[in-house]
This record gives structure tokens, sequence and C-alpha cells, in this order.
């Protein structure tokens, strides 16, 4: 009984995990290019690999997006849905090597003063064999990562592709799309990933996030939403629709307001009598 309310609780939030992944990929390794730039231009740096990775205590933004890729898919048919297998699988390889990597600049950073005095000392030819090898670690955990994550987001591109009804997900698409568009570039970006996902039109899309706007009681970015699709398609049916019935919110929201406004005066006047 207990798993089965555990996944009717997961699949009512799956809309949500599924945006919060792409979300932390992005974070992920967005973060990962800096480290890896910072380390091309000025060496090993510790800083900020706590909050990337972090500890059994304090989950870090990869350790979140792998528990939530295994809350997902772990128990996935990898026959009938290769993706996010796949996906999942390169996540959680991404997980353990950043976990490595984390390892080895920790070392190398803690000891690498001490190390530059005691390096001289005959006795010390162990050590600097270490040290090296460490730097050698490190390196080629950089070149791996890279690669994982390109694979990584190809996977997640392809999984994403099929959550075209997932109204959360295409909204947070379209607010971030300079940052998908980085991502993706090679492939078109968002335009191209949009165009595959609503054939029909990317009006379609606005259409979608608009509404769901509206659900949270977003009202200008609804309102936005919808004259987007409108530019996108003048006739577009689900807009003029979805700004209709923004109109008649706002102006039922207009009215209550007013009637609380009165009813306070009203109130106040009775307190002064």
């Amino acid at each position: 009984m207990k798993n089965t309310d555990k996944q009717s609780w997961l699949d009512e939030r799956k809309d949500l995990f599924v945006k919060n992944v792409l979300r932390d990929f992005i974070n992920s390794y967005a973060f990962f290019l800096n480290i890896e730039k910072k380390f091309k231009e000025k060496g090993i740096s510790y800083e900020g690999l706590d909050n990337w990775v972090g500890t059994q205590t304090d989950r870090g933004m990869l350790w979140i997006l792998k528990d939530n890729c295994h809350r997902l898919w772990k128990d996935i048919d990898s026959g009938s849905q290769p993706e996010p297998f796949f996906f999942d699988w390169m996540v959680g390889a991404i997980f353990h090597e950043a976990m490595k990597l984390k390892e080895n600049i920790y070392m190398a950073d803690r000891y690498h003063p001490a190390f530059q005095v005691v390096s001289t000392a005959t006795s010390a030819h162990s050590c600097r064999q270490f040290f090296k090898e460490t730097l050698e670690d490190i390196q080629r955990g950089m070149n791996r990562l890279g690669e994982l994550f390109m694979y990584a987001a190809e996977h997640l591109k392809s999984l994403l592709l099929t959550e075209r009804d997932n109204s959360l997900l295409v909204r947070f698409m379209l607010e971030n799309k300079s940052e998908i568009d980085k991502l993706w570039q090679k492939s078109g970006g968002l335009d191209q990933m949009l165009h595959t996902m609503f054939p029909e039109g990317l009006d379609e899309a606005y259409c979608m996030a608009g509404e769901n706007y509206m659900e949270g009681s977003w009202y200008a970015e609804a309102r936005m939403a919808f004259l987007e699709a409108l530019k996108i398609n003048p006739e577009c049916k689900k807009a003029k629709s979805g700004l209709g019935i923004l109109e008649k919110r706002l102006e039922e929201l207009s009215h209550m307001l007013e009637m609380e406004y009165t009813l306070a005066n009203s109130n106040q006047g009775l307190d002064q009598m």
C-alpha cells in the first residue's frame, strides 16, 4: 500500500520533477563549464564544489539532480523508453565522476602549499609522484565530465521532446530561452525543440504557458504569453479564448476588491460613530 501511495504521489508531481531536472541540469552544467574555465586559466580551486556536489548532510545541485532522476526513472524499461534510462545512467555517472573530482581537487588544493615547501627534500620523491598523479587525475576527470555532460544533454533533449503535455516544462523552457539555446545551440536551440514538440505551430506552446500562468494567478505573464501566441498566429483561437477568460477574471477580481474596499470603509465609519 505504501509503494502505491508513493507512486501516486510521484505521478501527481511528475511534471514538476521533470521541469526541475531540466533546471538543475542546466545549472549543474553551467557550473562545470565555469570551473573548467577557471581551471584552465588559474589552476586548481576547491571553491564552490560543496555547493555543486554536496555532502551527505547537505546535498548540492548535482546530488539533487541525481536523486530526482533516479526517483523518476530508476524502474524505467530501457527497451521501450531508452532515453530516460540512458539519461538517468549518464547523470549517475556524472555525479560519481564529480565526487572523485571533488576529492582530488580537495587533496591538491589542501596540501599544495605544504607540498611546495617540502617537495625539494630527497625523501619527498614519492609525494611528488603522488601529487603529479593527482593533477593528472583532475585533468582526466575534467575531460571525462565534459564528455558525459554532452552525452547526457543529447539524451535529455530526446526525453524532453516527448513531454509536450507538461505545461510547467514548456513554460520554463520559454522563460529560459537563452540558457536552452546555449545548451543545444548546435541542434537549433529552443526554437527547433518547440517546432518538434508542436508541429502545429509555436503559438500552441505559448498558449499552454499562458494557461499555466493563469492557473497560478500570474495574470500579467499570462497576458504576455497569449499576446505572443497571437503574434505568431493572429487567428489562434486558444489565445483569443485565453485573453477573454483572463479579462473576465480580472473584472471579477476588480469587482471583488471594490466590494471589499467599500465594506472596509463602511466598517471604519461605524467604528468612528
